[in-house]
């Protein structure tokens, strides 16, 4: 007997993710590593029911119709739209070795939607050719926190150019060590949410004077997290932890973080 997954409870359903122009209509053509997972790791039928995001907010229901480990196909039944409030962006001086995989799956967990590696004078990877996989670890990351978005991950480029990008942020904070006074929620405090916030963070040897001027000069704000000194792929995960705290609070909501497993 097949065991069928039903649509009653879509928290309990596989997500899986696949390019908007993978949907045509109500049809639904799964790329083929999603198809190989779903056919032969979850051994999924046609008649099961799984959700289908496509990075852009949009969710959908889906009954497979077709299952084989080199073609999935399906139905949409049901589309939802889901509301994002703010945007957040992580700029994040490119790390050495593995760090920069953590710092974008724990990031897409707290919400991020645009990170920027960059580099600086005090940068010691550069990060090239790690942009895909960056972005799929994002993915995966999305899939894993059941967001309907998925988080675009730039290549990394100068900290000058990255600067450029994020002007237009509502507000740009600035991690520096030099800054004794100016907490995160002192920063926030005059913002309304929804809004887009940037959060720069150095590599691991931090920014240079004028690489700090040159953001200030820019309309980046100087924080402080407290006196302890954080490693740079730990810094940005409590900034970002903090302004969703921050922002949820201003805008009357709960703001409610769940552990599950994969």
């Amino acid at each position: 007997m097949t065991r069928k997954t039903s649509p009653g409870n879509a928290d309990a359903l596989r997500r899986f993710f696949v390019p908007p122009n993978s949907v045509v209509g109500t049809q639904v053509l799964f790329p083929a590593d999603e198809a190989r997972h779903a056919a032969a790791v979850l051994r999924l039928h046609p008649g099961d029911h799984v959700i289908v995001i496509d990075g852009t907010g949009v969710e959908r229901t889906v009954i497979l119709t077709e299952v084989a480990p080199g073609k999935v196909a399906g139905r949409v039944v049901e589309t939802r739209v889901i509301s994002q409030r703010g945007v957040l962006a992580l700029v994040q001086g490119v790390p050495k070795g593995a760090r920069m995989d953590d710092v974008v799956r724990m990031g897409t967990e707290l919400g991020v939607s645009e990170f920027f590696p960059f580099l600086s004078k005090r940068t010691v990877a550069e990060g090239r050719g790690r942009t895909g996989r960056w972005q799929r670890i994002a993915v995966e990351s999305a899939k894993q926190s059941r967001r309907s978005d998925v988080p675009a991950v730039h290549a990394p480029a100068p900290l000058h150019d990255v600067l450029v990008q994020i002007a237009g942020y509502n507000l740009i904070v600035l991690l520096w060590e030099g800054e004794q006074s100016r907490t995160m929620a002192q920063a926030l405090a005059r913002l309304a949410p929804p809004a887009s916030v940037a959060i720069i963070v150095g590599p691991e040897g931090g920014l240079a004077e004028q690489e700090v001027d040159a953001a200030v000069a820019r309309g980046a704000v100087p924080v402080t997290l407290g006196p302890l000194i954080l490693r740079t792929e730990t810094a940005g995960v409590v900034a970002l932890a903090i302004v969703r705290y921050e922002l949820g609070r201003k805008a009357g909501s709960d703001v409610r973080m769940t552990t599950g497993s994969s």
